[in-house]
């Protein structure tokens, strides 16, 4: 691919990392009149075939025909991954995705299941060609050497390059035995079958940035666990799932969750099987929405802190229990996707160098913290332009890091509203749903509650060169700098993201949603001024019964 210019790619990087609009200003613009063109689906390029003999971007060189084999991929990093190196690197010869039969549907199915997401539109506008460069290998990470045949891993040993193993169970609270099946005993069958791989040029292992989070300070190394990954095998093997739940801190340790626990165990794994490999580790903080590419604002998934903003955006949630100064460790997935690429050619280039095996933080607060109270703010500011028609209530959202204030606010806001509305549901033939939201909601926070109301200092200097050591030109194409990411240009397109790819509340429903924002919001100024004068009655009638009692 031809390099690009200095004033084409300075114009794109001001376009990439410009700050929102006001929200004044935003009305006026044609964003608020055509919100796919906030979006970016009004952007994208016409198909260009690029000849075998143009030379492109370092980066771009390294995956000139490679073969990658991508755990992970049916995930929601895995999906942006794919769609990045399809679309950016024209010359890359094959991907393989690890995917496993599910729900009755084969693995070539679920991989046409994949590619139907609106996420893809634009690598099927721009490179319609893209389709013959996937295959799917049938497996799963939770079985024995990842359950592949014999005839799959044969070709992956003779045809591979890279391997990105992204796949792990995400659930906080997955059975121990299950999450250690997956995030320790899946990266040691992935590390078994590199050291196989008779042309590997590249591995990288995905952890992420909390696996060592009983450390408040976390550099770019590896951490002691009190037990070795077999140690920690060998003591589940025989225990049931009621028996380890039963004493889980025994299990775990200073880790607040089993996946946080098996993360870090799957790293112990990487230290001690990935001798003599070219090997890194990559560290992401929370994964959020997109910032640019090839959509913004796209996400498939309501963890962490865009299940918050969905929950305030659609007036079910009312309080959440965190504190607004705490520093939230959040990046963009396009820009996690870019430097976990850029991760894999830096460790490609130096693998004969290295003594050791490298470790990229890549967070969000080293070089460009926000705290909890400002990420709520911008996204209150930018969401009010984006209704939903699926709201049940005005936004009204008031976290609090005071458990007593905490406690009230759940009973006021939530259970008494939830006990009220299923009643009427019940009355009028409907199914009661809000107390079993509310009851789902109360188990996510008590989950969140240890991310939400503590912080971490980690250092990322590894992530720093890797971004200083690329050229203008691979800059450009995989931006993932943090200290030039704009947060008010993040939540620009977040809550319309939300709305259109998680809500699937398309955008033509705007001009409904917004008449019933309005009056959602009349209904909500009239609900406080009820509450209001009751609370006034309430506390004139507590006078005067004072009054007269202490008179006579």
């Amino acid at each position: 691919m031809a390099p690009k210019s200095q004033d084409t790619m300075t114009s794109e990087h001001n376009r990439m990392v410009r700050p929102v609009q006001t929200v004044k200003n935003m009305r006026k613009s044609k964003f608020y009149k055509d919100p796919l063109a906030l979006l970016g689906e009004r952007s994208f390029k016409d198909p260009e075939e690029i000849p075998a003999d143009v030379t492109g971007t370092p980066i771009q060189e390294f995956y000139r025909d490679a073969t990658i084999f991508l755990t992970g991929g049916t995930g929601f990093m895995g999906k942006v991954l794919v769609e990045k190196l399809l679309r950016s690197c024209p010359h890359i010869k094959h991907v393989y995705l690890l995917i496993r039969p599910k729900k009755g549907k084969e693995v070539h199915e679920r991989l046409d299941d994949i590619f139907s997401d609106r996420l893809f539109k634009r690598l099927k506008h721009e490179v319609p060609k893209y389709h013959h460069k996937v295959s799917a290998i049938a497996g799963d990470c939770s079985l024995p050497s990842l359950g592949i045949s014999q005839q799959d891993r044969d070709r992956l040993i003779e045809e591979v390059n890279i391997i990105f193993h992204g796949a792990a169970t995400v659930r906080f609270n997955e059975p121990l035995k299950q999450a250690l099946k997956i995030n320790v005993e899946g990266t040691r069958s992935i590390l078994q079958l590199a050291k196989q791989v008779k042309r590997l040029k590249s591995v990288v292992h995905v952890s992420t940035a909390f696996a060592n989070c009983p450390n408040k300070e976390i550099d770019e190394k590896f951490y002691a666990q009190p037990k070795t990954y077999e140690e920690i095998l060998k003591s589940v093997k025989d225990c049931t799932d009621e028996e380890i739940e039963a004493d889980l801190p025994k299990f775990i340790g200073n880790w607040p969750n089993t996946y946080t626990f098996t993360k870090a165990t799957a790293e112990n794994v990487v230290k001690i099987e990935g001798a003599g490999l070219p090997l890194a580790v990559f560290r992401p903080a929370v994964v959020i929405t997109t910032y640019q590419e090839p959509i913004r604002g796209w996400i498939d998934n309501l963890y962490g802190p865009v299940g918050l903003i969905i929950g305030a955006g659609t007036g079910v949630l009312h309080t959440f229990y965190l504190n607004k100064k705490t520093v939230t460790d959040m990046v963009p997935v396009d820009l996690t996707v870019n430097s976990l690429i850029a991760t894999a050619w830096k460790t490609g280039e130096t693998a004969r160098i290295q003594e050791t095996t490298p470790i990229y933080n890549y967070v969000s607060s080293a070089q460009n913290p926000v705290s909890w109270g400002e990420f709520i703010s911008l996204n209150q500011k930018t969401g009010i332009l984006w209704p939903t028609v699926r709201a049940i209530w005005y936004y009204s959202f008031w976290p609090t890091n005071n458990k007593l204030l905490f406690t009230l606010a759940t009973f006021l806001f939530h259970t008494l509203p939830g006990i009220l509305m299923d009643f009427i549901c019940k009355l009028t033939g409907r199914k009661p749903m809000l107390g079993k939201i509310y009851d789902r909601l109360s188990k996510v926070g008590d989950t969140l509650e240890y991310f939400a109301t503590q912080e971490w200092k980690f250092t990322n200097y590894n992530v720093q060169n890797l971004w200083k050591e690329m050229t203008p030109e691979d800059q450009s194409i995989f931006f993932f700098d943090m200290e030039q990411m704009s947060w008010r240009y993040q939540t620009e397109a977040l809550c319309l993201g939300l709305r259109v790819y998680m809500l699937k509340d398309d955008v033509d429903t705007l001009p409904k949603a917004r008449k019933k924002w309005n009056r959602l919001y009349y209904a909500h100024c009239l609900l406080k001024g009820a509450v209001g004068l009751i609370l006034c009655q309430i506390a004139v009638s507590t006078s005067l019964y004072i009054v007269r009692n202490f008179t006579s």
